[in-house]
């Protein structure tokens, strides 16, 4: 028997396997995406503070931290767990109450999660990240929503991405800079321009003044 002649077909009917054993398994598996760990600190809902190497792991339905481990399987914490935490130069606060604004307080937004802080003043601005399906056949994306908690407050309210409820619910986190809360009451700068919007409020700018450059320095 000529083996060579056969070779090409073995290695199609290997090949036909491995693709029916990996889409078979996908149809298993969670989308998930990790990073690397990074040096951190961790305060449990108890209250106590632990050290660690921390990564957040997403999936389609949660957002939880891991603890590095060494060789052993990661310690996995949930939001609920949390407090707060650090992991590299990032912080991170726990949220248990948050709605959109405009929307009552018994319709919350998600459920108990972290949010990353990225600007802290009179208002806390901060941002939610999570995984959601992808379209058109690419794979889950991630989707990022921005959040306001006044300075003293405990509730985070997220705020709506819709250009009437934008202008009508966010205009009064700004009542203290009248001209910057008048034009998105006016519906002149929307949810598209929330960067702008902070850079002016914060450096006290008119914001037709502030450009998109300037605002995309305004959370690093």
């Amino acid at each position: 028997m000529n083996y060579l002649r056969l070779l090409p077909l073995l290695l199609l009917f290997l090949l036909s396997q491995t693709g029916y054993g990996q889409g078979r398994r996908r149809n298993f598996l969670e989308a998930a995406t990790h990073g690397k760990y990074k040096p951190g600190w961790y305060t449990l809902r108890d209250g106590t503070r632990h050290a660690g190497r921390l990564r957040i792991w997403q999936t389609l339905t949660r957002n939880l931290v891991q603890v590095e481990k060494g060789k052993a399987d990661p310690l996995n914490i949930s939001p609920e767990e949390l407090r707060h935490f650090t992991m590299g130069a990032d912080s991170f606060v726990v949220a248990r109450q948050g709605a959109v604004a405009g929307m009552p307080s018994t319709n919350p937004f998600g459920d108990v999660d972290f949010y990353r802080v990225v600007l802290t003043g009179k208002l806390q601005v901060l941002e939610h990240d999570q995984l959601v399906p992808g379209q058109g056949g690419y794979g889950p994306a991630h989707s990022l929503t921005w959040a306001l908690r006044p300075a003293g407050e405990t509730d985070v309210v997220v705020l709506p991405t819709e250009e009437t409820a934008f202008a009508q619910f966010t205009a009064g986190f700004f009542s203290d800079y009248p001209p910057l809360a008048q034009r998105i009451r006016a519906g002149l700068v929307g949810y598209a321009d929330f960067k702008r919007i902070m850079y002016a409020y914060v450096f006290r700018r008119e914001i037709e003044q502030v450009t998109y450059e300037q605002a995309a320095t305004i959370f690093r």
